[in-house]
């Protein structure tokens, strides 16, 4: 048995080697995290029958890992597919997101700024100063400006209380958008909703002069 597996020890390296580049160029997380699994266990072998113990011992602590990044991802993906198409649920940014908080009055962003950031209201208030809207907890917002020419914010955000936030940047949205076909519905339906409302809208009154 030893001898067999020394035999074929360079070949399932080299078969270790081509899942682990696969991983690299995979665009989801599951394809990823499963492509490494497999990589880890041929790479135990190959170590192990080579007598290559730090590389084996790598991947013995790798694959456990790699076992519950996946089983945790389609739990989430699982869970999504389950779940009433209504609304954004905060479980699925959580993996993606990072948490941060803003004072009363602070504000998030302003009218003409980079859009590099998509956000989730998890606690407080805010209010788009142009049009007067103020939007609830559970509410995703600044996404137009990651699908406009120029980038741009074509709001101010202001916290109206303090604020509990969740936010994404652009290489966080793609991962989350390949990954959850549940939230890529949900923000191409959103994006067009905001599109109509603002086409909709009618526009401000125009300021008259003191003289008029």
């Amino acid at each position: 048995m030893l001898d067999s597996l020394l035999a074929y020890a360079p070949y399932l390296g080299w078969a270790a080697m081509a899942l682990t580049l696969c991983s690299t160029f995979s665009r989801t997380i599951i394809r990823l995290r499963v492509f490494s699994a497999w990589s880890n266990v041929l790479a135990i072998i190959s170590a192990a029958a080579a007598g290559f113990w730090p590389n084996a011992v790598q991947n013995l602590i790798q694959l456990p890992l790699n076992i519950q990044r996946i089983r945790e991802m389609r739990r989430m993906v699982d869970a999504v597919k389950a779940a009433p198409a209504t609304g954004v649920h905060e479980d699925w940014l959580v993996p993606f997101a990072s948490a941060s908080r803003i004072a009363a009055g602070d504000v998030l962003f302003r009218k003409g700024d980079v859009g590099d950031r998509l956000y989730y209201l998890v606690r407080g208030g805010i209010r788009f100063e142009e049009i007067g809207v103020e939007i609830p907890p559970g509410t995703l917002f600044g996404e137009v400006a990651f699908f406009t020419k120029d980038g741009l914010r074509t709001q101010t955000a202001t916290a109206l209380t303090d604020c509990n936030l969740l936010s994404m940047d652009g290489d966080q949205l793609k991962q989350l958008y390949f990954q959850n076909p549940e939230f890529g519905w949900y923000l191409v339906q959103l994006i067009a909703q905001r599109l109509t409302e603002n086409s909709n809208r009618p526009p401000p009154p125009r300021a008259v002069s003191a003289g008029g």
